[in-house]
């Protein structure tokens, strides 16, 4: 599959803006309010200038067509663990493959970084997230009944 990751730049900000700004993907994120594009400028410069980064986003693409999104956030190199969120943003390339194999590519990066366990929190409502990591060896870690989501997590590097 013709997938590949690469970090943001300043001309995907309006993109990343309308995604991040789009209410139906709020119901799947922690986001309630709308961005400004210099607040997307930001982060994405934020993402070049780190050398051990709490939070890196890497953008979907197929070819030059840009997919969506997937982050490893709240980085934590002492007990080598990170959270993750993946996006596919436009509903023509759901349900293809395609969000599985960023997780499979971002997994490979989560190990070069030395982040050998990776969580993803799933609110309960969004079934198509929870198969996806499921498939993907994920396995759920905690129930948090006040959020209505699931924890899931693997090990994608060696467990210590």
């Amino acid at each position: 599959m013709d997938v590949s990751l690469r970090l943001p730049i300043l001309s995907d900000a309006p993109t990343i803006l309308s995604w991040e700004n789009n209410p139906e993907n709020w119901e799947v994120s922690d986001n309630d309010s709308p961005y400004t594009i210099e607040d997307i400028e930001q982060l994405i410069l934020s993402f070049q200038d780190v050398k051990s980064p709490s939070q890196l986003r890497f953008m979907i693409c197929k070819s030059e067509t840009l997919l969506g999104a997937v982050d490893i956030f709240d980085i934590n190199y002492d007990n080598k663990s990170g959270s993750i969120g993946i996006l596919i943003a436009e509903e023509e390339f759901r349900r293809k493959g395609y969000a599985a194999k960023a997780l499979e590519l971002v997994e490979a990066e989560a190990i070069r970084l030395g982040v050998n366990r990776l969580k993803a929190l799933i609110h309960t409502t969004n079934t198509k997230s929870r198969k996806l990591f499921e498939k993907m060896g994920y396995r759920i870690s905690s129930e948090l009944d006040k959020t209505n989501a699931i924890e899931v997590e693997k090990w994608v590097g060696k467990e210590l």
